[in-house]
Formats: C-alpha cells, structure tokens, sequence
C-alpha cells in the first residue's frame, strides 16, 4: 500500500449525494426521518444530511480513500477502496490509522446495535482518540507480533488444549495473560 496524499474535495461530490437522495421515495423519508416531508422540508434535511457528513479533509492511495471528520472526541476516518471492493485485510486500517492520525493513538471499529445500523456501501469507520496517551479500557495491555502466524495443525493460531492448559503451538500471549491475570 502506497502513502497517502491529500486530496481535494469534488464539489459535485455533495450534489450527486443531494440528488441520489431527493430521488428517493416518501417512504425512506418516514423510514430515517419519521415523517413524509413536503418539498422544503425534503431539501432542508437532504442539506442538513449532507452538511453533517460532508468530510472537511480527504486522502487518496493506490488503494484507498479516507474522509476524515472531527467527531470529537475522536476523528472520524470513513474508509472505502477506490475499486469499490470489500475491505478484506485489518492491517490496512491500522496502517491507515497510524498514517493519518498517530501509531500511538487508539480507534475503534463500531458493529452497532441493529437499531443504529448504517450499511449503504463498502464503507468503513473507523473512530480514533487523536491523544497518543488515552487507552481504551479493553483490549489487551501489551504489544504481541509475529513475523510469522504459528502453524499448528496445517493452519495459523494459537490453541489450548485440555483442562490442563498445554500448549499446542508457542503462544507468546500466555505469559502476558497470566502476567495480566495475576494483577
């Protein structure tokens, strides 16, 4: 993945979302607003949608396109891949992260309750504490990376087995876990 350059916003962008969604029926306005609006109201919150989505900053790669909101206290990164593909690999997004906000800072990638779902296109949001020293109150406590996944019965892993908690393959969380466990 290449680095990313600032882009300028496309004006039409914002006018090609404002008629994709005036063109929609009476029913997606009392399904996402609760009520079926008359014309003007139609505009005023077909505008009011677009200004508060509107993306202040933008970046471009090979792969990706990255939106950045200010949300605070977090920024917003809105991911999508240029061939309008699936986002297959996690890496990207922490490298995307790291690249545009700070290999120090923290984000986290919502899967909301089904009443607060946004699924229109392979997008993606990532929601990042621009304070390189606030941790997220979850997650694990220490750095672990492998050069290379461990193999153990012809796949990548790691895998405990029994009740006697003998490792199959080297896992070189176990002593952070029990480190972590004895605190």
């Amino acid at each position: 993945m290449n680095p990313f350059t600032r882009i300028q916003r496309d004006v039409r962008e914002n006018q090609i979302y404002r008629d994709a969604l005036l063109a929609q029926p009476q029913e997606f306005f009392l399904q996402h607003f609760g009520v079926v609006p008359n014309i003007l109201e139609r505009l005023r919150f077909v505008e009011k949608l677009i200004q508060s989505t509107g993306a202040p900053h933008a970046f471009m790669n090979d792969l990706y396109t990255v939106r950045m909101r200010d949300a605070s206290p977090f920024i917003q990164l809105d991911i999508t891949r240029r061939d309008g593909e699936a986002c297959k690999n996690w890496r990207d997004f922490q490298q995307i992260k790291n690249e545009l906000v700070g290999a120090e800072c923290e984000a986290v990638e919502l899967f909301p309750a089904e009443s607060r779902l946004v699924d229109t296109a392979n997008q993606y949001h990532l929601w990042v504490n621009p304070d390189a020293n606030f941790r997220f109150p979850f997650g694990y406590k220490k750095r672990v990376v492998l050069n290379e996944p461990v193999i153990y019965r012809g796949r990548a892993g790691n895998e405990v087995a029994g009740s006697a908690g003998v490792r199959i393959a080297g896992d070189s969380m176990a002593k952070n876990r029990a480190e972590d466990s004895a605190s």
